[in-house]
């Protein structure tokens, strides 16, 4: 029997509207002004923080956009000789 690989995706839509759902709380929360209620984190703690996840989110934007326009640019058909 062969062997199976394991795969594992760990990012899927469930995982990412969980993140969203939770910048969307705290956004709510600071729109309001209770975000003492929500996070321990100091003001420039959290906002540290948000700005790390910002400039990530930016940063993975564009390799994904690098990658997917550097294998476009690879791929091209070939005609099979006979």
């Amino acid at each position: 029997m062969t062997p199976q690989p394991n795969l594992q995706l760990l990012y899927n839509e469930s995982r990412l509207s969980t993140l969203l759902d939770a910048l969307d709380e705290l956004h709510s929360a600071a729109s309001d002004g209770e975000i003492r209620s929500v996070t321990t984190l100091t003001n420039a703690e959290l906002i540290g923080w948000l700005r790390e996840v910002m400039y990530t989110a930016r940063e993975t934007m564009e390799e994904i956009e690098a990658n997917n326009s550097q294998r476009e640019v690879g791929l091209s058909l070939v005609r099979k000789t006979s």
